[in-house]
């Protein structure tokens, strides 16, 4: 791992947690962004680190080495969380995307619209509520990367992709009422 600013010297205590280790390969990572950010989040409030999510939404480059069905899915329609502390977005989850990504992937928040077209701040560290459904942080089923991967084969990418977590759960929506935009 690279060397990371003093303030997010809890990275290498939180990367021995169960559920970051559980994500710290590719398919291990596959739709797990949400849930392991907010799992994150929890455990820094809880060591009363000031944190929050962030919420981004639309690539322009496709994930050609990525798990699951992004090699297939059109990236524009790509939606992925993170942790934010500070100006910092953690990444748990970037090597679903891109297998050597760095684990975690550390940027500035301010450099997350080079790559993204949408970046927002999904809750803040004064929301109170990190998702809408309690299912919203649990892990991926093991074989949901491959399931996924499957369907968007022999539907080119189009799905649809069916999760135990978002199924019959109120749809993912911007917890955040708190502040605007960070780039777009």
């Amino acid at each position: 791992m690279a060397t990371v600013p003093a303030e997010l010297g809890w990275i290498t205590e939180f990367r021995l947690t169960e559920p970051a280790r559980a994500c710290e390969r590719p398919a291990g990572a596959y739709a797990n962004c949400l849930a392991l950010s907010v799992r994150c989040a929890i455990w820094l409030r809880g060591h009363g680190i000031e944190c929050g999510l962030l919420h981004m939404a639309g690539r322009a480059e496709p994930f050609h080495g990525g798990s699951g069905r992004w090699p297939f899915s059109d990236p524009a329609e790509t939606h992925h969380w993170t942790v934010r502390v500070g100006d910092w977005s953690i990444d748990w989850t970037a090597r679903q995307f891109r297998p050597r990504a760095p684990w975690p992937q550390v940027d500035r928040v301010e450099r997350l619209g080079e790559g993204w077209r949408l970046v927002e701040d999904w809750a803040c560290p004064r929301c109170p509520v990190l998702v809408a459904d309690a299912r919203h942080m649990d892990l991926a089923p093991a074989g949901l990367g491959r399931r996924h991967r499957a369907i968007a084969r022999a539907t080119a990418g189009l799905g649809p992709y069916p999760d135990p977590r978002q199924d019959d759960s109120p749809a993912l929506a911007l917890i955040c009422a708190c502040t605007p935009a960070v780039a777009a």
